[in-house]
């Protein structure tokens, strides 16, 4: 079984797509409502982190594009 490791920080999640950080912020709200990103506290002092596994963003761009839409 293959483990998959969480990307961590919107700049992480928004390399695997080669856009800005800006561009993945804005788009929050719909990445929480299809449950494809997290937070958690990580780092020394803990701070909350956006988290996002890479399958589930997959997923959501499958998704996107089966309604015609792109990021």
């Amino acid at each position: 079984m293959v483990e998959e490791r969480a990307l961590i920080g919107w700049k992480a999640i928004a390399n695997m797509f080669g856009v800005t950080e800006r561009t993945m912020i804005s788009r929050r709200k719909e990445l929480l409502e299809y449950g494809v990103i997290f937070y958690m506290h990580h780092g020394r002092p803990p701070r909350k982190r956006v988290c996002a596994f890479p399958s589930l963003l997959q997923r959501w761009v499958i998704l996107k594009a089966l309604d015609g839409r792109v990021i």
